[in-house]
């Protein structure tokens, strides 16, 4: 590095001599420019949520215990959104009622405590009695031990019991080890254990030891807490941490194409809609519900949006069910004879009328997609329809700043690889207005739901799921825009990084830090 001073500059002199070593030194410690080299063994996690404690029975928590390779479940869900073994290497349903699991023998504790059945079922009905969702979720009239196997006995038949045992709410605890520091450092199955917990701020853990499934790959795991995706982004960028979830389109540039950085994608199962009222109104009428749907173009959505794809159906790509081969695509033709059919024409400012009252809706938003919000508006009053932006704290709070004709809906459709729990939350008929914000009301949808809680064979379900997609397509009773896809971002010397739909999946035995 060479610097030129001008005669009489002893002072700027020094002043750059003090900056050349600061920057020096800042080379040399990594910290300049391409941020601090990780330390071989050791991974900097960042999450941008983390829950009120580390009790897996405790609200949502398990979500982030399952997020840092800390805490395991009876049946897990892998990247292709498939049911696989966990804690129980295989189960039967023995009839509609009853379900035995065989517990994986030779699994230990993080403490070394042999995970027993008696262990498995006290962890369960632990769980039933801290959560109600738990309780909904199981319908569990008696768990009992039998030999090497829990049998679950349910107050009548649930085609759900899989997928709810897979939700992390019900991660396998030591009740026997020391249960008042359940909410800080449980005792778990995992990979990593958890050595000290700073609420709302950084997890550390390191290598379990009795792990049953292999070595994990890293020694030590500090975890940090970015709410804020830009803190996050720079904290990668820094050299603070190595691995992120979670990246947002104004922030993909920072690493995209980089050689220092690698990004994952895939399409999550959450799905972004706009939901037409129907409880009364000009939406009751389903052809105005679909000739709004081929009004709005959903690929341009997706490119305005950013970090998503084109929905146009209810379940995502990610999902293996529900697909039923036709999608609603923007087309404008369609689109105006379907208006003309429900009653609605344009007039010469070539805005929709009807009985020469002009379309006029209120979409109300609750949440903080402005961008996304504001193409939607755009694409709607380009199209023809007058629109009137409200927002609310949230979807329940739409009556007190008087109804909506169309409402911000973001689901996730598959949460625990079942769409049984969404479609019935929001579809069928006697779910209640805080959850079917539509009012849709559907016989034949409601007598498929009826079928589906009870279709204990896999294939039956997926039948009745493959119904209930093209009984939806049929009502349009929300227009499907777009499908985020869920983002993880690494150094390039992190390896053996898998990236899952679900998105409280993340650290696994197999990533390593060279």
């Amino acid at each position: 590095m060479l610097l030129y001073f001008p005669r009489g500059g002893l002072f700027m002199k020094r002043i750059f001599t003090a900056i050349f070593l600061i920057c020096s030194l800042l080379a040399f410690t990594g910290c300049g420019g391409g941020g601090m080299k990780s330390k071989a063994g050791h991974l900097n996690l960042a999450l941008w949520w983390f829950g009120e404690t580390l009790d897996p029975a405790h609200a949502w928590d398990g979500w982030t215990l399952t997020r840092i390779g800390a805490g395991e479940t009876l049946v897990a869900v892998n990247e292709h959104m498939e049911f696989v073994p966990q804690l129980a290497d295989k189960w039967e349903h023995i009839n509609a009622t009853t379900w035995r699991f065989h517990i994986r023998p030779n699994v230990k504790f993080q403490d070394g405590t042999p995970m027993t059945p008696e262990l498995v079922k006290a962890s369960l009905e632990r769980t039933m009695q801290e959560n109600d969702r738990a309780k909904k979720a199981l319908h569990a009239k008696e768990i009992r031990v039998d030999g090497e196997n829990i049998v679950i006995e349910t107050e009548e038949p649930n085609a759900s019991l899989i997928s709810a045992l897979s939700d992390p709410l019900f991660i396998i605890v030591n009740t026997q080890a020391d249960m008042s520091k359940v909410a800080s450092t449980p005792v778990l199955t995992g990979p990593y254990t958890i050595t000290e917990w700073k609420k709302g701020s950084e997890i550390q853990m390191k290598r379990n030891e009795h792990y049953w499934d292999g070595k994990p790959g890293l020694d030590t795991v500090t975890v940090k807490l970015f709410e804020d995706d830009t803190s996050r982004a720079m904290a990668l960028q820094s050299g603070e941490i190595d691995l992120m979830q979670r990246m947002t389109e104004a922030n993909r540039s920072l690493f995209a194409d980089k050689p220092d950085y690698t990004i994952y994608e895939t399409t999550g199962v959450r799905v972004f809609m706009v939901t037409p009222y129907q409880g009364d109104g000009i939406f009751t009428d389903k052809n105005l519900r679909k000739a709004l749907a081929y009004m709005l173009d959903n690929d341009a959505l997706a490119k305005s949006y950013g970090n998503s794809v084109a929905a146009g159906e209810p379940f995502p790509p990610s999902v293996p069910y529900g697909h039923t081969g036709q999608k609603v695509t923007y087309d404008p033709a369609k689109s105006e004879a379907l208006f003309a059919a429900a009653g609605w024409k344009k007039n010469a400012q070539g805005m929709y009328e009807k009985d020469g009252k002009p379309l006029t809706l209120r979409f109300a938003t609750w949440g903080t997609k402005t961008t996304l919000y504001e193409a939607i508006e755009s694409q709607l009053r380009a199209g023809g329809i007058d629109v009137k932006m409200v927002h609310v704290q949230e979807p329940d709070k739409v009556d007190e700043v008087g109804g909506f004709d169309l409402l911000e809906e973001d689901w996730s459709v598959a949460t625990t690889n079942d769409p049984y729990p969404w479609l019935r939350g929001m579809l069928y008929s006697k779910s209640g207005k805080n959850t079917n914000h539509s009012r849709y009301a559907s016989p034949a949808f409601d007598a498929i739901i009826d079928e589906m809680a009870t279709a204990l064979d896999p294939a039956q379900k997926d039948a009745l799921v493959m119904k209930a997609a093209q009984q939806i397509m049929e009502d349009q009773p929300s227009i499907y825009l777009i499908v985020p896809t869920t983002t993880v971002v690494g150094k390039s010397n992190v390896k053996n990084v898998k990236i899952f739909p679900l998105d409280y999946y993340l650290l696994t035995k197999d990533i390593t830090v060279e």
